[in-house]
């Protein structure tokens, strides 16, 4: 009895510890899943505002080895306005424009095998400001692409607004479990391209590519590694262009893989020994000119992480300026 009760002991920390390495390293700033189809193309010119929601519900731990363990939950719900300024200014060929969202969190945590249920108040997250954006659009047939395309590339950057504290545990320092910023800043680099595959842009496919650069966090020597992070979405588009209801619909997904290591003295050391990963996939719809997105995503696949399932609905409409 009393070597089986110290295995389950050693197996729950394991667990425990594995749980806590892969919910911290599943917070890359990025959200996934956020990008489809239409992806590369920019809006015309003028002031846009509106709201996005991006909540995930994991219900399966994904360990080095690719075993899933299933019982351990963690659900984020992340949400907040968007604003996005496009203008008449052309730069190298392309239209010049900016975007802020300010997004706001909680989490909820559950492990019931070790008696684990947390949560967190909503707070402000990490202000994302993208303050340079060009968007190009070609209009000529292009090999592959009949109808043209249009191409975006942007430079972003996460700011450590929010909640974020400093625990002191029986391992070390460590963020607060109900921390809802991550506690460091992040340089993005992205390239979006949308293709059109018939004269009429009926059909359509988009690849959206982003590299994130992460920085030690505040207060810690920890240093999470960088995310490479592939969008994607394959549609069709409905109805005249001129009518409300008008829009698109089809598949969209995303494949992520973190490619430098996780690194700081403060860092679990099993977070250090592992590089996470993870894939989604699913439905994608649109709708009132392209106003209203709505993605479902089912992960699959991963190293190292949370599973389970995803949503993106985001709304946004011009303002009359």
């Amino acid at each position: 009895m009393r070597r089986v009760h110290v295995r389950w002991i050693a197996a729950s920390a394991a667990f425990a510890l594995l749980l806590f390495a892969a919910s911290v390293s599943a917070q890359q700033l990025i959200i996934k899943g956020e990008f489809g189809n239409m992806g590369g193309v920019m809006p015309p010119p003028g002031l846009y505002a509106g709201m996005f929601g991006a909540p995930t519900w994991a219900d399966e731990l994904v360990g080095p080895d690719k075993k899933a363990i299933s019982g351990p939950t963690l659900n984020m719900y992340p949400f907040g306005p968007l604003v996005q300024y496009v203008s008449k200014f052309c730069l190298f060929g392309a239209n010049y424009g900016a975007l802020v969202a300010v997004p706001f969190t909680n989490t909820e945590i559950s492990f019931p095998r070790l008696d684990v249920d947390d949560s967190s108040s909503i707070a402000l997250s990490q202000l994302w400001v993208v303050p340079v954006m060009l968007g190009w659009h070609i209009k000529d047939p292009l090999p592959l692409a009949p109808g043209g395309a249009d191409m975006t590339f942007h430079y972003a950057f996460y700011a450590p607004t929010g909640r974020y504290n400093v625990v002191l545990t029986d391992t070390g320092r460590s963020p607060a479990p109900n921390n809802t910023s991550l506690g460091m800043w992040t340089n993005e680099l992205s390239f979006r391209l949308t293709s059109y595959f018939d004269k009429d842009r009926k059909f359509h496919g988009s690849a959206s590519l982003f590299y994130d650069f992460n920085s030690k966090k505040k207060d810690l020597d920890w240093t999470t590694g960088n995310p490479f992070t592939y969008m994607w979405g394959l549609g069709y588009s409905y109805g005249a262009k001129d009518s409300l209801f008008s829009g698109w619909l089809g598949a969209a997904g995303y494949a992520q893989w973190q490619v430098t290591s996780t690194k700081g003295i403060d860092a679990p050391l099993i977070a250090r020994q592992n590089k996470t990963q993870i894939n989604g996939v699913g439905p994608e719809f649109t709708t009132l000119q392209g106003a209203l997105t709505i993605r479902y995503f089912w992960q699959f696949g991963g190293k190292f992480t949370t599973r389970g399932q995803g949503l993106y609905v985001q709304f946004a409409m011009p303002l009359p300026i």
